[in-house]
Order: structure tokens, then sequence, then C-alpha cells
């Protein structure tokens, strides 16, 4: 009897260590896959990365860019015709600009449209040899001729000079009066302020770096070197320093700030030596674009900018802004639905029906969006749309979320997803509360493509000071873009006001646009409508 409880008692003990050598197996089974999922997914998304298209964008996807068409530039003669009517009105002297006239150009034929007329004509007449004029022993007789017209470019620099009368008593042969003259931007510096403007923003708006514009500049046969360039960028960064500041007040007093940041090298830091430092961007829902640079990715930069502000602002869960939305804050996380979904995104190669059942989800959520921008609906009818079709939708979502976690690998790319959304949920879906917040961080994004475009043009940021510099020639360029100013036209002008007005808040793009914009069109409109009619 003995031996037979003690045959059970091994047969279990047996059946026990079989069942925990089962469970080994299992367990070792499991992490073999989660590991073959995840090096499968990393292999994927490397040749993605390598050999696949960078867009997010799925086939379904029919979201149109809004484009705007600018003012054309006024030409140099232009520029300085107003200048010099600027200059007289101010000094109260007598200003003459000579202007080549023209005819005037031909009545509208057809649906073809008239060339500018306010732009300089060029004629070039063609004509044949004696040789080729003679027929039948005589020569031909001149009948008519054949005109044609194309549009030619031509971008130059143009050397002004100022002419500055004198005038001397002749009976104290003492007394000398020399009519005076502009105030430079740069003391003893060759640049105007159009021209200063010019270089700005083909660094910080068509990502030009100095070193190209030596070259383009050298092949016009000017010498302008890049330290030269330099150095007058930093100069005039120095100079409208105090325009940015005032940006900044402006946007930590808005209702939603928008932030990221993007990672540059630093040439020579603080410390000494090459480091990564990071630009990053805090814009508004009204266009404000303010940019900052500091020398690492820690929350010191966001604590920096965004100091004791008050209200919602919208970033991605990057650890090091969670100091921003502590319980002493006064500050409120808005998430980026766009990161989500491009966790789903990833997963796709890995858990293809589960990630594309989430990016449907978050597609229906999208159309919404488009629905409430297409109808051009204000705050309250984007909230009303929202509560009647967002909140069901993201109930759903959550609750497909919990229950799909528990059947996908820990480690793999779909747990990651599910993890990410549901743990920044309560952000991820405080848009549905107001309806001015936007459903993700995209223009922040987009905003830093002026950085990441020209980064790899310029390579790398020199110094701090360039850093911070830079940052703020970004702000001033491509908030004026978001507001559809021309930099240039604004650049210039500000240039030439900043040391005659004292609130600085006119001078900001938006103050700009508000106060000297209509003053500065209806000018140049003026001049244009007198070289005209002189022709």
């Amino acid at each position: 009897m003995q031996s037979q409880w003690r045959e059970i008692a091994a047969l279990k003990a047996a059946l026990l260590e079989r069942d925990r050598l089962l469970a080994e197996r299992d367990a070792h089974l499991r992490r073999q896959d989660e590991l073959v999922a995840k090096l499968e997914h990393e292999v994927t998304t490397l040749k993605k990365l390598v050999f696949g298209p960078r867009s997010e964008k799925q086939s379904h996807d029919d979201l149109a860019a809004l484009t705007a068409a600018g003012r054309q530039p006024f030409l140099f003669l232009q520029e300085i015709a107003l200048s010099a009517k600027k200059l007289a009105e101010e000094k109260q002297i007598q200003a003459t600009v000579t202007l080549v006239s023209e005819e005037k150009p031909a009545p509208r034929h057809g649906r073809r449209k008239l060339f500018p007329a306010h732009l300089p004509h060029v004629t070039t007449e063609l004509e044949l040899p004696p040789e080729r004029r003679m027929c039948c022993g005589t020569e031909m007789k001149r009948i008519g001729e054949e005109t044609s017209k194309t549009l030619e470019r031509v971008e130059t620099f143009v050397v002004h000079e100022l002419v500055r009368s004198k005038y001397a008593c002749q009976v104290c042969h003492e007394h000398v009066v020399t009519v005076p003259g502009p105030d430079r931007v740069i003391d003893k510096g060759i640049l105007s302020t159009g021209a200063l403007a010019h270089v700005i923003t083909e660094r910080f708006g068509n990502h030009l770096p100095y070193h190209r514009l030596e070259k383009k500049y050298a092949a016009e046969g000017i010498d302008l070197s890049r330290s030269v360039l330099c150095r007058a960028s930093l100069a005039c960064a120095e100079i409208l320093e105090p325009i940015v500041k005032q940006m900044a007040k402006d946007v930590r007093s808005a209702v939603l700030v928008q932030m990221d940041d993007t990672p540059v090298v630093l040439q020579e830091s603080s410390s000494g030596g090459r480091k990564t430092a990071n630009f990053w961007i805090y814009r508004e829902l009204e266009g404000r674009h303010v940019y900052d640079f500091t020398e690492s990715r820690s929350r010191d930069g966001p604590l920096e900018m965004l100091g004791e502000r008050e209200g919602l602002v919208q970033a991605d869960a990057y650890s090091a802004h969670d100091v921003l939305f502590g319980p002493d804050s006064k500050m409120l996380e808005v998430g980026c639905m766009a990161h989500a979904r491009r966790y789903f995104k990833k997963a796709l190669d890995s858990e293809k029906s589960l990630a594309q059942e989430a990016l449907d989800t978050i597609r229906r959520l999208y159309l919404v969006e488009r629905a409430a921008k297409e109808k051009n609906l204000d705050p309250e009818g984007v909230l009303r749309l929202r509560r009647e079709h967002s909140d069901s939708e993201l109930a759903r979502f959550k609750a497909w979320l919990e229950i799909t976690r528990t059947q996908v690998l820990d480690k793999g790319p779909m747990a990651k997803a599910i993890d990410y959304t549901l743990s920044n949920w309560e952000a991820l879906a405080r848009f549905v509360t107001d309806g001015r917040i936007p459903i993700d961080n995209n223009a922040a994004e987009r905003a830093l493509r002026a950085v990441a475009v020209g980064r790899k043009n310029w390579m790398q940021i020199g110094s701090v000071r360039g850093g911070k510099d830079a940052a703020i020639l970004y702000s001033l360029v491509q908030t004026c873009k978001a507001i559809r100013l021309d930099p240039k036209t604004y650049l210039a002008d500000v240039l030439e006001r900043i040391g005659k007005e004292s609130d600085v808040e006119k001078l900001t793009p938006h103050g700009w646009q508000k106060h000297f914009a209509a003053d500065v069109t209806a000018q140049r409109d003026a001049l244009l409508t007198k070289v005209a009619s002189a022709r």
C-alpha cells in the first residue's frame, strides 16, 4: 500500500515538474516570439527609413494643403525711390531719383494677361545684315517689324550712391551745412536696410547658408564674405531682439501654446567642444512663432520660456515636459493625436488588422475636424460637432484599447502604441472639451521644418550666441510667413523704424501689419502708378 502511495507521489511530482518545464518553455517561447516580432519590426522600420516614403499619409487621406500667393517683391529702382521719398519727408529735404521712362504696355488681346506695367522694359532690335537684304538685284525696303515679349529674371545688387549737398556761408566763411542723410542700421556698414532684409530672408526663410550666399554674390562680382554676412545678421538680431521678447509675452498670454523641439549640432558649446543642442518652437493660434535655442533638451528651456503661465500647452509626451504640468502648475496638458497615430502606424507590420482598426478610428476623428474646417465653424460650432461625433468615438476607442491590450505581446509595437495612448488619454482627449484646441500638434512640427530643412544646408550652429540670434531671426521671418507678410518688406521697414518707434508692440509682425502695412503698401502703389504713368 505504501509503495502505491510512493508511486502516486512520485507521479504527481513528475507531473508538477513537467508542468513547470512546460511553463518555462512557454515563457521562453513567448519571449522568443516577442524578440522576433521586435527584430522584424525594427528591420521593417529600417527598410522604410532607407528605401520607403517618409510621409505618414495613407492612401485614403485626402487633406488639401493651404497655400497663399504672396505679393511680388518690388524692384530695386522702386525701393530706392521709396527710400528717397521717406528720407526727404523725414529730414525735410529734396531728393530726386531718375527712373528710365518706358512706353506703356500694349492693350490686352485675348485672354493672356498683360506684362506688368511697373517692370522695366528692355528692347533688343534684330536686323538683317546688308547682304541678306538684297533681292532681284535691289535692296529690299523695310515695311514693318514683329515684336514678341518674354519675362526675364535679373537679380543683382545695385550701388546706391547718396549725394548730400554742402553749403557754406560766403560772408563768415565758417558756417558749413551738409544735407543730413539716413541713419544706418549698422555703423559704417555697406548694406542698406533692404539688403540686410534680403540676406536675413535668404538665410532664415530660404535656408541658404552664408557660404552659399558668399558664392552667389561672388558670381555677381560682389565681395561679401560669409563672415561679413554673418556679423550683419547677428547685429540685426541684436537690434530686433526687443521685438521677439514682446512676441514671447504675447505667446505666453495666449489661450493655448503649442511647443516642440528639434536637435541641431552645436560646434562650440559654453563648456567647450561639440555637442547636440536644440531649437524650440512656441506658437499660438494667431500665428505668432517664437523660437528658442538651448544647449540641451532639459526642462530648463520650457520652464524659462513659459514660466508661470496659465492655460493650455500642447506638446508631445516627452518626460521633460512633465515639470510643466505638476500638481502646483496652472498649465494644462493637451496631447497630440498625430503622435498616437504614429505608434499605430509603426505597428502595421506586426499587427496589421488591429493597428488598422485603431488607425481607422483615429481617421474618423480627423474626418470630424475636416468637416468643421470645411464648414468654417467658430469654436462653439466646432465644440458642438465634436460632442456630437467625437465624444462617442473616443469612448468606444478607449474601451477597445483596454480589451485589445490583453491580446497582444507585451513588448511588441502594438502594445507600445496602446500603452502610449492609454497613459496619455486625458491629455489626448482634451480637445473635445474646447473648440479652440487643435486635435494635434502638427502646426508646431511644421514650424520646425524651417530649422530641419535649413539644418541640411548649414549643418551646424557655430556658437551659443549664434543659436540665440538665429532663433530671433527665425521668429520674425516665420511669423511673417504664417500671417502672409513679405519678410523682406517687413524687415526693411522695421529696421528703419525701430530706433524711432517707442511702442515695440507695433513693430511685431502682427502689430506692423495692423498699424503700418497699409501705409507702406499705399506708398508703393502710388509710386508704381507714378512710374507707370511716366512711361
